[in-house]
């Protein structure tokens, strides 16, 4: 999943509101990422302990 994250927006802070057409297009572009079952993402987390976690 690529980063959403824009540079020049900072939505921590209280002054730079999020606008409803802002919040849905983050959720478009979220739901148009990769998206894994269960089991295969179990399997890529053992993945993952088995190569950085010893």
């Amino acid at each position: 999943m690529g980063k959403l994250k824009n540079a020049e927006t900072n939505y921590a802070i209280p002054s730079n509101a999020m606008t409803e057409k802002e919040m849905q297009l983050m959720v478009t572009q979220a739901q148009a990422g990769k998206f894994y079952s269960m089991q295969v993402l179990k399997q890529k987390i053992a993945q993952w302990k088995f190569k950085y976690a010893q």
